[in-house]
């Protein structure tokens, strides 16, 4: 059905255009407001990534999506965004509840059975969180008997288990509710990727928090969209690299780790469609 929705936008857009020519951006809006609206999965409490308050969207991923989705031909009025938790990603979009999910969604093996991915566009890396005055945590291999808080559905339980089989692991439903038991003494670390665990300790950690900086994993962001349509992975790719191109994409993660002031190497973490 998406992907309907998304040959006739580009359609459109070819019609749209009068022989004497007109700008891009208009281009993009004809083709866009005669269409239906796309729903877009975000994250609403990962700050640096999707966050929502007040009914103001923003992070690296709300920029990724409205980018992307603009360049599909689609208005900003047009854009639907509803929030996703890990757990329930892939069940929205078989299901049809979201068109796209842009949402810290690293690309996997297992997930590829299930979703399409386009991308890569980022990179992270799974490292942990801990109280600022803790001191006997300085890396996964200081996880054995520790009590380890994930979000349920993530990929983070499963590789501490991997790597540190004696660890408590601990799942709750979204991430904010590890930072609070790592607050409150119910839990003694909570993992995630480093970009969003760096918001959450900047946003809800009230200065008693801190990342243990020592990564662990190699994670690639993508977009997910629902299985079986290479076109349209391939259509998105060729938005990402676009973003790339023209400088969007570095000023938005610029913007992103500014936010959550976390200071990060552009360059270094900028992956491009195909790189996995």
């Amino acid at each position: 059905m998406f992907a309907r929705r998304i040959a006739a936008a580009l359609l459109a857009l070819v019609l749209a255009v009068p022989l004497s020519g007109c700008g891009r951006q208009e281009d993009r809006y004809r083709a866009g407001s005669i269409g239906p609206k796309i729903s877009v999965g975000i994250s609403f409490d990962q700050p640096g990534l999707g966050f929502a308050q007040s009914g103001q969207y923003r992070g690296l991923d709300v920029d990724v999506a409205q980018y992307v989705v603009h360049e599909l031909g689609y208005a900003e009025s047009q854009i639907v965004f509803r929030q996703v938790k890990p757990a329930d990603r892939e069940r929205m979009l078989e299901q049809g509840q979201v068109d796209m999910v842009v949402a810290g969604y690293s690309i996997t093996q297992d997930r590829q059975k299930l979703v399409d991915f386009a991308g890569p566009y980022l990179a992270a890396g799974q490292d942990l969180l801990v109280r600022r005055t803790q001191n006997d945590i300085a890396g996964v291999e200081d996880l054995a008997q520790k009590r380890v808080c994930v979000a349920a559905g993530s990929t983070s339980g499963a590789l501490v288990r991997s790597l540190a089989p004696q660890a408590q692991i601990q799942e709750r439903e979204e991430f904010p509710e590890c930072v609070t038991a790592l607050l409150s003494g119910d839990t003694d670390a909570a993992s995630g990727d480093d970009f969003a665990l760096a918001g959450l300790a900047h946003v809800r950690g009230g200065g008693q928090l801190r990342l243990v900086g020592k990564p662990f994993s190699n994670e690639h962001y993508g977009i997910g969209v629902p299985h079986g349509d290479p076109e349209l992975v391939g259509v998105i790719d060729q938005a990402l690299k676009r973003m790339m191109r023209d400088g969007s994409f570095k000023a938005a993660l610029g913007r992103a780790s500014r936010s959550i002031g976390y200071s990060i190497d552009a360059a270094a973490r900028t992956l491009r469609p195909g790189d996995r």
